[in-house]
């Protein structure tokens, strides 16, 4: 990695996990991954159950929907923040190219998200630890594993959208709006194509890779039964089709391509912006 990148990184990690907003969305996920657990907890005990398998079925939306918005929003702010500030001009007056810029402040959000995330995780999986088997491990890491990769995809979509748009305000509109086509319209548009349009298993996994959401819900539900029965028929569609080890692998590198097409939009588009 370059010093330019590493210095760019540095910054806007340090800039974002200081944000209010961003420590009291922290705060948030952390108090949810708590409260989360706990009820989940209650009903294993009171259905006599054993594992912590119900309780990281309920971490499933909770560690996709929440992450999302947190990226959407700090990289839909971070270049069109910096150019409104003058920090952009500043930066680029430097001998440091713009396509550094746009990754650096990518690999600092994503940084300071994932410690957000890492924290909330951490306390709901002490509290996890009195119960956990071995065989629970696969379920927890892929519960991470794709939160994480939600979230880096999210940052950079947002990263993305900031490269193009002109001003903190559309940023932040332009960032919500795509979360809620992302986390609902696209569900509500499925949900009412269904009665006249048959997509079929094929045309159902087409839509699910064209959001990075879904990839990561279906990927998380996936570790919690590798065997894909959470999924229902979906699921044994998939197993049957590409294999745990292959359905792991294809919806984590459809999280890769969202994370790494909107970077090349930022590098596309940023030294095409006026400062």
């Amino acid at each position: 990695m370059s010093a330019p990148v590493t210095v760019v990184a540095s910054w806007e990690y340090r800039s974002s996990i200081r944000a209010r907003w961003v420590l009291t969305m922290a705060a948030i996920f952390g108090l949810l991954c708590v409260t989360v657990t706990l009820l989940a907890f209650r009903t294993v005990r009171e259905l006599g159950l054993t594992g912590i398998g119900p309780a990281s079925a309920t971490l499933v939306n909770l560690g996709v929907l929440l992450p999302s918005l947190m990226g959407l929003l700090l990289g839909a702010g971070s270049l069109v923040g910096a150019r409104e500030q003058g920090m952009l001009s500043m930066m680029c007056a430097q001998p440091v190219r713009r396509s550094s810029i746009a990754f650096g402040a990518f690999l600092g959000l994503t940084g300071s998200l994932w410690t957000t995330l890492g924290i909330g995780y951490g306390v709901a999986l002490m509290i996890m630890g009195g119960v956990a088997r071995g065989n629970d491990v696969p379920a927890l890491a892929t519960l991470i594993g794709a939160t994480f990769g939600v979230a880096a995809a999210s940052v950079a979509i947002g990263v993305g959208v900031s490269s193009l748009v002109s001003s903190r305000v559309q940023a932040v509109a332009s960032g919500v709006g795509l979360w809620i086509v992302l986390a609902l319209g696209m569900d509500l548009a499925l949900a009412a194509l269904a009665p006249t349009v048959h997509l079929g298993p094929v045309g159902l996994l087409g839509t699910i890779l064209l959001n990075p959401l879904e990839s990561g819900r279906i990927l998380a539900l996936l570790g919690t039964n590798f065997e894909g029965t959470a999924l229902g028929p979906f699921g044994a569609y998939l197993i049957s089709g590409f294999g745990t080890v292959g359905s792991v692998l294809l919806l984590a590198a459809d999280l890769l391509a969202w994370t790494v097409l909107p970077l090349l939009v930022a590098r596309w588009a940023l030294p095409r912006k006026d400062l």
